[in-house]
């Protein structure tokens, strides 16, 4: 996260680490009613509003504080509008975390071909006017993940493949 200050940074762990406790908490209630877990999770210090969607399995979290609003949605969820990363076809959207000035998707493509999303992101990626920090890649298991910069804007891109599936994860830091 290039230029971003120190305070911001604490600021976001402390977002996430509400979120990821959010998620545990989830886990270890999976067999109580969703309303149970809706209150355990809305009386912890930050959290606003918690909806569980039994039907189509989403959870979302939303988080407030005095300087804006944290959102998370697992499960599912949508691209948010005028992320700056294209979203290769074929894939679900398997978690969205939103906040004032970052915001990151996960997408899994059941059965996908991995060297055909990377393609996709390779492309994308010489093809945009982001400068690249840096570039990994690793065979054993396939993986790439790129850095990017734009301006004040960092991305980061990292394409695995886990057994027959591909994740794509997209990270968006916005200054």
């Amino acid at each position: 996260m290039f230029g971003v200050n120190k305070r911001k940074q604490i600021k976001t762990m402390k977002y996430r680490w509400v979120i990821v406790s959010g998620f545990l908490v989830v886990t270890l209630a999976a067999c109580s009613p969703a309303s149970l877990t809706e209150q355990i999770l809305e009386n912890q210090e930050g959290v606003g509003d918690v909806e569980i969607n039994e039907e189509d399995g989403t959870f979302k979290i939303e988080i407030e504080d005095e300087e804006g609003n944290v959102s998370a949605v697992i499960g599912g969820g949508e691209v948010p509008s005028g992320f700056p990363i294209p979203v290769a076809d074929g894939g679900t959207v398997s978690a969205v975390f939103e906040q004032e000035s970052d915001s990151s998707v996960t997408i899994s493509y059941a059965g996908a071909d991995y060297d055909g999303v990377k393609a996709f992101y390779e492309k994308w990626v010489n093809s945009s006017n982001a400068e690249v920090l840096n570039k990994f890649e690793s065979s054993s298991p396939k993986s790439i993940s790129w850095t990017l910069e734009d301006g004040d804007d960092s991305y980061n891109i990292t394409v695995a493949e886990a057994g027959e599936d591909t994740f794509v994860s997209l990270f968006v830091t916005k200054s």
